[in-house]
């Protein structure tokens, strides 16, 4: 044996990569050791043998065969490719490198195609680490879309907690300055805003209420029925005045109206009328009950030399009480001596 051919013969023999040779009449010409383990066949029963016969008889491994004759028939460049090879012992993955080999009978003599080697290596621990990986990162993107979706249902609980918590407060801060029953402006809220209106020194009219006859219907249908009139009252009360004027429930059955849309005395008289008028028309409630109550006003001008909020307040007050005892259902204006 040449030199040469015991070199090449020693090559195969040590070669960690399966080395598959098949010549142009499709017999297999070279198997060597490492092919035997890695396809699970023994040399003697490969050697010289028609390699489609030898594969084809295992449906498994077509993608194997396929791979080794497509290089037979597209000889251009090599192939690779990775394959799932089924031996008895179980599946394995194989990288196979296909290439034609070429020969020439001599020199200058075009080249002819002598046959195909196919180099193959085992890649079975590759894959299933690429397996392993593959599912890490699948795991890691169900953990993080998880905890993503987790955090978005965390983030909009807390955005309606926080809404929640800014309307019980905007609640509470309505509360603090408004009639709970009528949701009027309560006693404070009217006082600070007749305070701000008298340091700036605009003009306006306070409209003190009082109404007539709510005591007996409180008394004979109670206190349910009792609020609905108050209600009601605060409704057609709203329809007296204008943007800009302050209606307020000062607590019970008396109401205050700051008049900021009419200040001179026609205006006001024009108001006052028809606050008296509105309050005294029948209520129909629910029970075909009809009520019928009225309102005592009194009212003062300002400015005034020298009148602050609280003799202003007392004036109004007077002149209400001066309204009742002359006979209910009609107003009084605060005497100048009040001031």
């Amino acid at each position: 044996m040449a030199d040469a051919d015991i070199l090449y013969a020693a090559v195969l023999q040590h070669m960690q990569g399966g080395v598959l040779a098949i010549g142009m009449d499709g017999r297999v010409q070279a198997f060597n050791p490492a092919a035997e383990r890695l396809l699970g066949r023994p040399a003697e029963r490969m050697q010289g043998e028609v390699f489609a016969s030898l594969f084809f008889d295992n449906p498994a491994n077509d993608g194997f065969t396929q791979t080794v004759l497509n290089a037979i028939y597209d000889a251009a460049d090599p192939h690779h490719q990775d394959v799932q090879y089924h031996r008895a012992d179980g599946p394995v993955w194989l990288n196979v490198t296909t290439s034609v080999l070429w020969t020439a009978d001599g020199p200058g003599e075009a080249s002819r195609k002598a046959g195909v080697v196919v180099l193959f290596v085992d890649i079975t621990e590759r894959k299933a680490a690429e397996a392993a990986l593959r599912q890490v990162n699948d795991d890691l993107e169900r953990r993080v879309d998880e905890r993503t979706r987790d955090l978005a249902a965390t983030n909009y609980a807390l955005k309606l907690e926080i809404a929640e918590r800014v309307r019980a407060q905007e609640r509470l801060a309505h509360l603090a300055d408004h009639d709970a029953l009528t949701g009027l402006p309560n006693r404070r809220l009217f006082e600070q805003r007749l305070g701000e209106i008298i340091r700036a020194g605009e003009p306006f009219a306070l409209l003190y209420l009082d109404l007539d006859g709510f005591k007996p219907v409180n008394d004979t249908h109670g206190h349910q029925m009792g609020d609905w009139l108050l209600r009601s009252v605060s409704r057609r009360l709203s329809l007296c005045v204008r943007e800009g004027d302050t209606l307020a429930r000062l607590g019970g059955d008396e109401f205050a109206v700051l008049l900021r849309s009419s200040t001179a005395e026609d205006g006001v008289l024009s108001v006052v009328h028809r606050v008296i008028e509105r309050v005294s028309e029948p209520y129909h409630a629910e029970t075909d009950i009809v009520l019928s109550i009225g309102v005592s006003v009194g009212y003062a001008l300002h400015p005034q030399p020298g009148v602050g909020l609280r003799e202003l307040l007392q004036a109004a007050d007077a002149a209400m009480y001066e309204a009742k005892r002359a006979g209910r259902g009609t107003w009084r204006k605060a005497a100048c001596p009040a001031f």
